[in-house]
């Protein structure tokens, strides 16, 4: 399946197992102050929960995405210019960009030297290319730490620190900074996460076999459904990595 299908497909429920538009306001204002004077582009805009949020910091922002489902939920939020295409080859001339974003999108390019060498071949000398990538983290308490079973059972992700860093170096690209930052606060209940497991809105689950996913949520729902007040939200705080490199003048 390639990345327009499955996240055509994704489009109408993708927000509610991703925090929607509070937790993309939240992430915007974490990049919001790394970036170069001037407009944004993000890469992989998806529903535009971030691209909101920069907008509405002031920052100029368009889009681009894979999948038109997605952008068309985008413009329903967000009235900046969006356009569907490519990581891989973005649709803008040479240095025609003053900031690149990726929020948890550049492990999904199939090769994120390239994705970033196509990044820097858009943006203007001293240009910005900002990445939050990575697993998130945060505080124990009882629904996070069956919450890092679910992570823990996932592949390896591509984004991990050493990986991003090198990639941007390969790009040509100057590292300004790289660090594990607080990056959104969220609230669920156990209930809540019932509920996602069950109509398979977990990412990690959606890529699993049908057989396979029963085996792996059986024990995960046995441990949700012990837990004292269900309906209680937990909140956390997380952080994620955070990259920042910039084209050399």
């Amino acid at each position: 399946m390639t990345q327009s299908v499955k996240f055509d497909k994704l489009a109408a429920t993708y927000d509610a197992a991703r925090g929607g538009e509070g937790r993309g306001h939240m992430t915007a204002a974490t990049i919001s102050p790394h970036l170069a004077p001037g407009s944004v582009l993000e890469v992989g805009v998806g529903t535009g929960v971030v691209a909101a949020g920069l907008a509405a910091l002031g920052h100029t922002v368009r889009g681009v995405d894979v999948s038109q489902p997605m952008l068309e939920v985008a413009a329903k939020r967000f009235d900046g210019e969006l356009l569907l295409g490519d990581g891989m080859a973005l649709p803008f001339e040479d240095a025609s960009q003053d900031n690149v974003v990726y929020v948890h999108a550049l492990h999904l390019m199939p090769d994120m030297a390239s994705a970033l060498s196509e990044a820097a071949r858009v943006l203007r000398p001293g240009g910005r290319v900002v990445v939050r990538h990575g697993d998130p983290v945060a505080d124990s308490d009882d629904l996070v730490l069956i919450l890092r079973q679910v992570q823990g059972m996932q592949p390896a992700r591509p984004d991990e620190p050493a990986a991003v860093r090198t990639a941007a170096e390969v790009a040509g690209l100057q590292m300004c900074q790289q660090g594990l930052e607080p990056e959104y606060e969220s609230g669920m209940s156990p209930e809540t996460f019932i509920a996602l497991i069950v109509n398979r809105q977990v990412p990690f689950l959606q890529r699993l076999a049908p057989e396979r996913a029963a085996e792996v949520v059986e024990p995960i729902l046995k441990q949700l459904y012990a837990l004292p007040e269900p309906q209680r939200v937990r909140r956390q705080a997380w952080s994620c990595w955070l990259t920042v490199a910039q084209k050399q003048v």
